[in-house]
């Protein structure tokens, strides 16, 4: 009985034994299916990644990076163009703080002015008590008195040509400010062109101080005022003459600084139309302004150059992250038939260790038979006897 239980055992273990081979071979089966599938994906993944494509891709990428090498040496030279506009904007408020500084002059030049009415008056007056009441004098004084009115008229002229050059001065110095805020706005613009070079020639002309004639010799008492104003009207005129002369250094400078920078993006964008690359400085004002419009056009030609090729960068950026989701898939496709094979060798090592065990147990079941054939065997010795 013992041996039967025992038999009766070995046959339920060689039954699940069995079953779990069969299910473990249905495994086998669902992954060698998977592996083929995940082959047939790779052979059409390495079909549709020619060699073509894979040279191609690789040419892009240098382009790529041969492109953002450009990129920054124009972000470096628009730099430098913001840093020379700050110094034209620095010049500028150096001009405009000079200018500020040459006005109090306007304040002595009334006091000149009122001190002049007030004599003016007095000679005047003089003149009209002399005719009323000392109408027997001389005509050398009759002569005198009409050159010092003569002599207050003129000064009046020069007084009002001062006012008129003073207000003149005013306005450019508005012109200044409202162009170095300006600048600030247009920094990546047209660099800004002031011709002031004529500034102090046209204030003394407006002035006419020196070239005023030397009074008469009557009135001295009126007279006296005249020198120390033309002094001061002289050294104004050179203040203004080397600060204009320096805001015109500054802006040649900047205006060719300019043209290096606009010369520069041409030839890197490869652009041969440019034509408004001549300096501005001692171009008359027709000449100038249709300059200014080839500038502008020029500009506008730049713009659109660096706007398609912004685009084109970005058309192949696309292409490229494109083609990188491409060989990520490509990886985890890679990844995932490694995954596969290491599970492959794990079965396939599972199924040789069950066929051994199955061999055993065949083993044990053929030892188990020979020991039942001979209890029976055994067995059925003293039944004979």
């Amino acid at each position: 009985r013992f041996g039967i239980i025992r038999l009766r055992k070995f046959q339920e273990e060689l039954a699940a034994a069995q079953s779990a081979l069969l299910s473990k071979e249905t495994v086998i089966v669902q992954l060698t299916k998977e592996l083929v599938g995940t082959r047939a994906r790779m052979s059409d993944l390495r079909g549709e990644l020619s060699e073509e494509q894979k040279v191609e891709l690789e040419r892009n990428v240098s382009r790529v990076r041969r492109q953002e090498r450009e990129l920054n040496l124009l972000r470096e030279q628009l730099s430098r163009m913001s840093s020379l506009v700050e110094m034209k904007d620095r010049a500028l408020e150096a001009a405009a703080e000079e200018l500020r500084y040459t006005l109090p002059g306007a304040g002595a030049l009334q006091k000149y002015q009122a001190g002049l009415k007030l004599s003016l008056c007095q000679a005047k007056c003089s003149q009209g008590e002399n005719q009323l009441g000392f109408s027997f004098q001389e005509p050398a004084l009759d002569l005198a008195n009409l050159g010092t009115k003569c002599r207050g008229l003129r000064h009046e002229e020069t007084i009002q040509r001062q006012k008129e050059g003073l207000a003149e001065l005013r306005e450019r110095i508005k012109m200044l400010e409202k162009m170095r805020s300006s600048a600030a706005v247009t920094r990546g613009s047209e660099p800004l062109v002031v011709l002031t070079k004529d500034l102090p020639g046209q204030i003394n002309q407006k002035t006419g101080l020196e070239r005023e004639p030397a009074p008469m010799s009557g009135a001295k008492s009126n007279t006296s005022r005249v020198p120390g104003h033309v002094a001061s009207g002289g050294s104004q005129g050179a203040t203004d003459g080397t600060a204009c002369s320096e805001r015109g250094d500054a802006m040649d400078l900047g205006e060719k600084m300019y043209l290096e920078v606009i010369g520069a993006l041409g030839r890197l964008l490869e652009v041969r139309e440019l034509a408004g690359m001549q300096p501005l400085g001692h171009l008359p004002r027709e000449e100038r302004e249709k300059a200014g419009r080839q500038r502008q056009k020029d500009l506008a030609l730049l713009y659109d150059r660096i706007r398609n090729l912004k685009r084109r960068l970005e058309r192949k950026e696309e292409m490229l992250k494109d083609y990188e989701a491409s060989v990520e898939q490509l990886r985890l496709e890679q990844a995932s038939l490694r995954r596969c094979r290491e599970e492959m060798s794990r079965l396939e090592g599972e199924a040789h260790r069950d066929a051994e065990e199955k061999a055993l147990l065949r083993e044990a079941l053929e030892r188990t038979r020979l020991q039942l054939s001979q209890e029976k065997r055994r067995a059925a010795k003293p039944r004979t006897v």
